[in-house]
């Protein structure tokens, strides 16, 4: 098989709009550079696949759609890192041209609205990004494992003593009992090393963690961090690709203590653990070759969820003279986006994805997904290596598992969530179809010798009396 890196920049100017909360924000400082970071692969077959990272918070059905039509001989696997610090690639609000005046504000002057220059500008870094990763396809041997974070990440969601669940109830918060939710440790590493030699090519890493850590400006937040640790052991030029996993109600912040775990410098701490994990499981794989490149998609339909048709009437009215600092404005305005997308495209189709790397198998999907589904994703994998990854396009949403839209068992989540409660679990069980169309490689084993019995000649045997 043969593989090949590249990355171009993607850092939006300042003053843009960034894609971070329900609220309009802009882009006022920066930190460090956005990138979009491909991977191609190319089996003995003619085969390919592009997994590709791009740092921004979600980017948009279309924009995903425009990708797979300038490679249409590659299964492609994409994900968005998810910094809530970055530039907007969303696509263009559907009928936002012939829309009425109230529409046309909460959209472009309320909210994260489309930018064309910039949608533009990163739809073409990332076409280049793909093109010259597969110019650059070299013979290459692989290596497979998994590191493990621990202590570090936090689930968001917190049991409170009245029997609520809250997101974010405030750390230290003396009604808070425990964390409604699991996390997700593990960070699946695939190293790429030019075929027979100890040059490492490139590698990809999957992590389930929310990318927000680190607000003090346009950021590629704890991935940069990591990718920039793994090359300060293996060469500035290593290439590097970044896929979200199921993190959806995962954060750095820990509800349940007072210790401060935000800003710049929590950031680089996960970050660096990440990236220590990634060269420990660099430095131990062994690696050897991979054959096979096979991958699948299907598109399943999806069901709205609608707000009460009582509350509809109430929310359009909050509209007309809409309060940027209420916050049941935003909700509401939530509402009314939904039941706007919802008569736009009733028949609404996602599309999920499975790729095998040899020993290696990556579910994908959109939207912000929680970590209980990526969890019972792993478990039902009969691969050596399974991995989940998540924002692969479309404003999906937060999708919540099932005990989350009981109100009792909310948090935000749930009451801004555009779809279903099945929805996680239809996109979980339509993964584990399609992988049964699929058979594990076994996983490199590096160079083996021969059986021996040729004792050392230091070994020496005492006669007994």
């Amino acid at each position: 098989m043969k593989a090949g890196f590249f990355e171009t920049d993607i850092t939006p100017p300042l003053g843009t709009d960034r894609p971070a909360c329900a609220r309009k924000l802009k882009t006022e400082a920066y930190s460090d550079p956005l990138k979009v970071r491909a991977c191609v692969l190319e089996s003995d077959d003619g085969k390919k696949a592009a997994l590709i990272g791009i740092d921004t918070t979600d980017t948009g059905e279309e924009f995903r759609r425009k990708i797979d039509e300038f490679f249409p001989d590659m299964e492609i696997i994409f994900s968005a890192s998810h910094t809530h610090y970055s530039g907007c690639l969303r696509d263009k609000f559907p009928g936002i041209e012939t829309a009425d005046e109230v529409i046309r504000s909460i959209v472009i002057d309320h909210s994260v609205a489309h930018d064309p220059a910039y949608y533009d500008y990163g739809l073409r870094q990332t076409v280049t990004a793909v093109k010259e990763a597969e110019k650059r396809m070299v013979e290459a041997d692989f290596s497979f494992g998994t590191g493990k974070v621990e202590n570090l990440i936090f689930n968001r969601r917190i049991k409170m003593k009245n029997g609520d669940c809250m997101t974010h109830p405030g750390k230290g918060n003396p009604d808070s009992i425990t964390y409604a939710g699991p996390v997700d440790e593990d960070t699946g590493v695939m190293g790429v090393w030019k075929k027979g030699t100890e040059e490492l090519l490139g590698f990809v890493f999957n992590f389930s963690c929310h990318a927000c850590i680190n607000l003090t400006g346009i950021t590629s937040d704890y991935p940069g961090v990591a990718i920039e640790t793994v090359r300060k052991v293996y060469g500035e030029d290593c290439g590097a690709v970044f896929l979200s996993g199921a993190s959806g109600d995962v954060t750095q912040i820990d509800n349940m203590s007072l210790k401060k775990d935000t800003g710049k410098p929590a950031a680089i701490k996960l970050g660096r653990a990440i990236g220590g994990e990634i060269v420990k499981v660099l430095a131990t794989a062994d690696r050897g070759e991979v054959k096979t490149l096979k991958g699948t998609r299907e598109s399943i339909k999806v069901n709205f969820r609608l707000p009460h048709p009582e509350f509809l009437p109430e929310a359009y009215e909050m509209m007309k003279n809409f309060d940027v600092k209420n916050n049941t404005h935003h909700i509401a305005k939530y509402y009314v986006i939904e039941d706007q997308l919802a008569k736009k495209n009733p028949d609404r189709k996602i599309v999920l994805q499975t790729l095998q790397i040899g020993p290696l198998v990556i579910g994908s999907s959109p939207g912000e997904i929680f970590t209980q589904y990526g969890l019972d994703y792993k478990k039902s994998s009969p691969f050596p290596f399974t991995w989940y990854s998540s924002l692969s396009s479309g404003f999906l949403g937060y999708v919540p598992t099932p005990d989350c839209f009981d109100l009792a068992s909310g948090g935000y989540e749930a009451e801004t969530a555009f779809f279903g409660a099945e929805t996680g679990t239809n996109i979980v069980a339509s993964l584990v179809k399609q992988l049964k169309d699929f058979v594990p490689e076994d996983v490199p084993q590096g160079e083996m010798v021969k059986p021996s019995n040729a004792v050392w000649g230091y070994n020496f045997n005492k006669k007994k009396k």
